[in-house]
């Protein structure tokens, strides 16, 4: 699903928008099922030196599609649960 909207920009007060100053910006959800090793780090905040170290260590686990290295958006949530687990208070 996606959905195009128009921002306009202004530098000044006037009401006339140019058309130059018209952008067209398309928002997609992002519905895929594996992400890259920097999309996951994106994902979670972190660097992609630490996925990697996380990755290494199995504690987010990773498929290889061909040659490619990939990580389900489920082994994300996996991880992100079992660390709200270990936080009283937190759900």
């Amino acid at each position: 699903m996606s959905a195009t909207a128009q921002v306009h920009i202004t530098t000044d007060r006037s009401p006339v928008v140019r058309e130059d100053r018209v952008l067209n910006v398309v928002v997609e959800n992002d519905d895929r099922l594996l992400l890259t090793v920097v999309e996951a780090a994106r994902r979670l905040g972190i660097g992609r030196t630490l996925m990697y170290d996380l990755l290494a260590a199995g504690e987010i686990t990773s498929v290889h599609v061909g040659r490619l290295h990939k990580i389900p958006v489920a082994a994300l949530e996996a991880y992100v649960a079992r660390l709200t687990a270990t936080v009283p208070g937190v759900r």
